[in-house]
């Protein structure tokens, strides 16, 4: 086994087509955390829909509106009624508005945004509260507190997710096309006269495995490096827990889908037939790729808790709600679970389809006999 892993990581290692891989992944990086740097230091006029509420309200309207310019800011403010000021304060934990300000309190969905802060300070001027600094301390009222670093974390996460599922893709069919190969050049005979099918299967597996698993490293380090340095990235050990995260997810997705991979293409014998007998496959590794998306805009939806816990769905879902915190405590450990012991299924039945089908060239072999048929002498 370990001659097949060092076979395989140092011969597809010094493949052009790895190092083209490589090289596609990295630029693509480099662009994409030049634009966000682009995109986040862009000078654009920001804009904030702040409401105004109390005996002062129309007052403290005026005065912000008049204030706005200055601070070359957007704002588009309005007086609230008292009989809409529940209604008002539902949108500011909404994310509808921005601020809300009543009778000297500054009702916030997590903080105020420091650009803001000066207008809402002239605006104070007309109520009894002197200074923002004031209602700072005392009566800012946060109705939707965040964690500050989530935003950035999950950005990092679906990022990662990305490369996650370009690379699973990529080696999962090298893995695939390296069985093809020893079978239709029929060197799969002599290999299977020195070492048994299972450690040539596991051998190829974990080789491949961790020469993508040495990209996604080299890849992750030259984007987290570069976001770091346009300021585009703030390292923290968050950060560096959600690098980990993906890793881990990685590690099991790539082990169950090669194994499938794997024994889908034993039971072929030309690489014309492998694309057709793998498109199931890949087919079900895009499902959870597009849910991965989908959970991001909508992380609490009731279909997107339960697809994270189920394999091989929470691949790709289950990173994005941890890195986000949108996860409780026992839905990594039950996923990862679930992930374990379906890997540890899908490898003994992956191995087995592998073994009784892999020496039977010629028409493709049927699952069923690949299941039941012991591999002859």
């Amino acid at each position: 086994m370990r001659l097949v892993m060092r076979r395989e990581f140092v011969e597809r290692g010094r493949d052009r087509g790895f190092a083209i891989s490589v090289g596609v992944s990295l630029a693509i990086v480099l662009v994409a955390v030049v634009i966000a740097s682009l995109v986040s230091n862009k000078n654009k006029t920001p804009s904030f829909d702040v409401g105004f509420a109390g005996t002062r309200a129309a007052v403290q309207q005026q005065m912000a509106e008049n204030a706005a310019p200055a601070y070359k800011i957007k704002l588009t403010a309005s007086v609230v009624s008292d009989a809409d000021l529940a209604a008002a304060r539902q949108q500011v934990e909404d994310g509808k508005l921005d601020a809300l300000v009543a009778d000297g309190r500054v009702y916030v969905q997590d903080s105020v945004d420091p650009k803001l802060e000066p207008v809402l300070a002239t605006a104070n001027l007309a109520s009894q509260v002197p200074n923002l600094d004031q209602v700072q301390v005392q009566t800012v009222m946060k109705l939707a507190p965040k964690d500050p670093e989530a935003g950035q974390r999950k950005t990092i996460a679906l990022i990662a997710e990305i490369m996650l599922f370009s690379q699973m893709i990529a080696y999962c069919m090298w893995v695939a096309t390296g069985v093809v190969e020893e079978k239709s050049s029929r060197v799969i005979e002599v290999l299977l006269s020195s070492v048994s099918p299972r450690a040539l299967l596991t051998g190829k597996i974990i080789g491949i495995g961790a020469l993508g698993l040495l990209q996604l490293a080299a890849t992750v380090a030259v984007g987290l490096a570069a976001g770091s340095a346009t300021g585009a990235l703030h390292m923290t050990a968050q950060v560096w827990q959600t690098v980990g995260i993906v890793a881990v997810w990685f590690v099991l997705g790539y082990i169950f889908y090669a194994s499938a991979y794997a024994a889908v293409a034993a039971r072929v014998s030309r690489q014309e037939e492998m694309q057709t007998a793998v498109q199931p496959l890949n087919l079900l590794l895009m499902v959870p790729y597009f849910a991965a998306f989908a959970a991001i805009g909508n992380p609490d939806a009731g279909w997107v808790r339960v697809l994270s816990l189920i394999p091989p769905f929470s691949v790709l879902i289950q990173p994005v709600r941890i890195a986000g915190g949108d996860a409780s405590w026992w839905e990594p450990v039950v996923a990862i679970g679930l992930m374990g012991a379906m890997t540890v299924g899908i490898v003994l039945a992956g191995a087995r389809v592998y073994e009784n089908s892999v020496l039977r060239f010629g028409s493709k072999v049927s699952l069923r006999a690949a299941w039941t048929a012991g591999r002859k002498a």
